[in-house]
């Protein structure tokens, strides 16, 4: 009886920590989305306004911001990664640049929302 109760109890430990690492991974993804859309309206906000400055301020966040979980992006949904990626580096990139294009950068702005909502769906 002894060994069937430990038996018993190791499983629901194990199912248990194996549930929490799932919602772990999931939990950083939309976190992650999250920061990723309040940067790409904020970014959406300095194109429409010319601010220049806070576009080269702004922009190149969404890097980091991405590398914090692009690698469970990668791994659980391949073609969404590499949708984001797509635009993603055209938008840091239009960001750091030396003159602003508001409309290529706008709407690689816009593109790149759209693939982080859609991965957030």
């Amino acid at each position: 009886m002894k060994k069937l109760t430990s038996m018993v109890l190791s499983i629901g430990v194990g199912s248990a920590l194996l549930l929490v690492g799932c919602g772990s991974t999931d939990s950083k993804v939309t976190d992650g989305v999250n920061n990723m859309l309040e940067t790409t309206e904020q970014l959406s906000k300095a194109i429409d306004s010319g601010d220049q400055a806070k576009v080269k301020e702004v922009g190149p966040t969404l890097e980091e911001q991405w590398s914090s979980f692009e690698d469970d992006v990668k791994k659980d949904n391949e073609d969404l990664y590499e949708k984001i990626e797509k635009y993603l580096d055209p938008t840091i990139a239009g960001s750091e640049a030396s003159t602003l294009d508001k409309e290529a950068l706008g709407s690689l702005n816009d593109k790149l929302t759209d693939a982080l909502k859609e991965l957030d769906k």
